[in-house]
């Protein structure tokens, strides 16, 4: 109500990250054909959330490997950078400008850009993968994190700068939207944004990808965020 964002505009995110999922065949709900009237008409949750709105829970695991420099040449000769991580938790409850604008991804982000030299996120990452638990989360979160102004995440889609081929594709993988392991669902977000980095993602992969963002989510709404990179951090 606050950004007069429509269902309709949130449906579109489902349509777009299960339509990527159907190119992860590690993705948990594969919907190739999905539409926009198919997401509208599942049955309504808790409004304004449909079914097709939230993210299912699946079953599954998540690991990656850290090493140093030497080692990780040993194991891969394309390892994915770690540029930077940074944290933010809030822990005050009971406003809806709390749920919708998420502050701690603001403020996470505005950490994590820092660190590296990102002054406008949609032109210096390649990718993101973020956690949306749910459509409306995309969208919000989106704007939370510098992609878009407060209310206007919908453009990132209508616009197609978030659709794989898009200038910052979100969520190739299917994200949170298609899997949701709990409790390592945080971590695919990781891997799949490594994935990205080491050009290692088949038919989900985005080209020339240099740079790109996981963001974790959860508990006392605190947030994640990592920059991961093709080369080592400068």
């Amino acid at each position: 109500n606050k950004y007069n964002v429509s269902p309709e505009t949130a449906a579109k995110v489902t349509v777009k990250n299960r339509s990527n999922a159907a190119n992860n065949p590690y993705a948990h709900l594969q919907m190739p054909n999905i539409t926009l009237d198919y997401v509208m008409s599942s049955q309504t949750i808790s409004y304004p959330l449909r079914l097709h709105d939230c993210c299912p829970q699946s079953e599954g695991a998540c690991a990656i490997i850290y090493a140093n420099e030497e080692e990780a040449k040993k194991i891969t000769d394309t390892p994915a950078w770690v540029h930077a991580v940074a944290t933010a938790h809030y822990y005050t409850f009971g406003t809806d400008d709390v749920m919708y604008d998420l502050p701690t991804a603001t403020i996470a982000s505005k950490k994590v850009y820092k660190k590296v030299g990102i002054e406008d996120p949609i032109k210096d990452l390649d990718v993101a993968e973020i956690y949306e638990p749910t459509s409306w989360a995309e969208l919000s979160w989106t704007e939370a994190l510098g992609f878009a102004e407060k209310g206007k995440g919908g453009d990132l889609l209508n616009e197609g700068i978030s659709q794989m081929g898009g200038e910052l594709p979100i969520n190739p993988s299917g994200g949170v939207l298609s899997t949701n392991p709990i409790g390592a669902t945080a971590l695919v977000r990781v891997a799949e944004a490594a994935i990205q980095v080491m050009d290692r993602g088949e038919k989900r992969q985005v080209p020339d990808v240099e740079k790109a963002l996981a963001m974790g989510f959860g508990g006392s709404l605190w947030t994640e965020l990592m920059i991961l990179g093709n080369e080592p951090p400068r």
